[in-house]
């Protein structure tokens, strides 16, 4: 597997084949590899209440404009 900063990447001929981790080739072209599990979709603020809160609503701090700051979203069923 070949690091760029903090980043992996792997050609693709190694992802396929399930071989990753032991891919040496730089001399094709190289995809990053994504981190295992779902992708986080909310942010720190919404994660932190869902925490210890345990509130569990959609975020929708992104969407705001950034000069309003994080609010406490408000509740979806």
């Amino acid at each position: 597997m070949v690091f760029v900063g903090d980043k992996k990447y792997a050609c693709e001929t190694c992802i396929k084949g399930h071989r990753s981790s032991s891919c040496k080739h730089t001399d094709r072209p190289l995809f990053e590899i994504k981190r295992k599990g779902r992708p986080v979709t909310q942010c720190e603020h919404c994660r932190a209440l869902r925490k210890t809160r345990q509130i569990h609503v959609k975020c929708v701090c992104e969407s705001k404009d950034a000069a309003d700051g994080p609010s406490l979203p408000r509740k979806v069923c």
